[in-house]
């Protein structure tokens, strides 16, 4: 059988029989993709500690072309990302980003800004950061990940009428993607009200490369307002619910 290798971030581990594991992988080469790791729960195994969420790893493994679920053959750690690791909100944000790459990404298709995007937000989680900083990387990390899957909201004009929208009077339809204009608001049940403010941040984010999402800021107030916004916007888009977000709370 062929065998597949590529740089790929760690996703989740699922416990198979006494000492196996099934390790879910994001690649930069074939997508996401699943794996046996035969023996990884033993203390001795090679594999023990290398296929832990969230490593950066190069790993070798081999199987049918487009297998629902390949063999583990090596794996060889990158990062292991230690300082996100020992504090729990940024630990906690991670999770987040890898249940919705889970969740979102269909196995098989390639996805190489979605892995870049993600490798990026992990090394910005490792460096210290204040938590309004972290709460916006992490939204702008979701924002961009549905981007790279096709589902890129709409900021800089109206998705009802395609106007550019003017004044601080603005909406957010979540199920429709993107700003709605003060002219369209009133028949638009369905849009939350959004200020200027909020939907030129996300514009912002939007545009900003990966490297440089983490030097984002802004008031409390708009930060909640952006959390309210592109939480909205998952809901309407994503199939289930981000239950990590609750780690969020603790």
């Amino acid at each position: 059988m062929p065998l597949y290798q590529s740089p790929a971030l760690v996703l989740r581990t699922m416990r198979l029989g006494e000492a196996d594991r099934i390790v879910t992988f994001f690649t930069r080469k074939y997508g996401k993709l699943k794996a046996v790791a035969k023996g990884a729960l033993k203390p001795k195994s090679r594999l023990s500690g290398r296929v832990e969420p969230f490593l950066h790893v190069n790993i070798i493994v081999f199987g049918k072309e487009k297998a629902d679920l390949f063999r583990l053959n090596s794996i060889d750690i990158v990062e292991a990302f230690m300082p996100m690791r020992e504090r729990l909100e940024r630990l906690s944000r991670a999770y987040v980003s890898a249940e919705l790459v889970d969740i979102c990404q269909k196995e098989g298709d390639v996805n190489q800004a979605g892995f870049d995007l993600l490798l990026s937000f992990l090394r910005a989680l490792n460096q210290d950061m204040p938590k309004d900083r972290q709460e916006l990387l992490l939204r702008f990390f979701e924002l961009k990940f549905l981007s790279s899957i096709g589902l890129e909201p709409a900021l800089e004009k109206c998705v009802i009428c395609g106007a550019e929208p003017k004044g601080d009077k603005t909406g957010f339809h979540p199920a429709q993607g993107g700003v709605v204009c003060s002219r369209c608001l009133p028949g638009s049940p369905s849009a939350i009200i959004a200020t200027m403010g909020a939907i030129k941040l996300l514009a912002k984010g939007m545009s900003l490369p990966n490297e440089r999402l983490s030097r984002l800021s802004a008031s409390p107030k708009l930060i909640l307002e952006v959390d309210r916004l592109v939480n909205r916007f998952i809901s309407a888009h994503v199939a289930r619910d981000i239950r990590s977000e609750r780690f969020l709370k603790l």
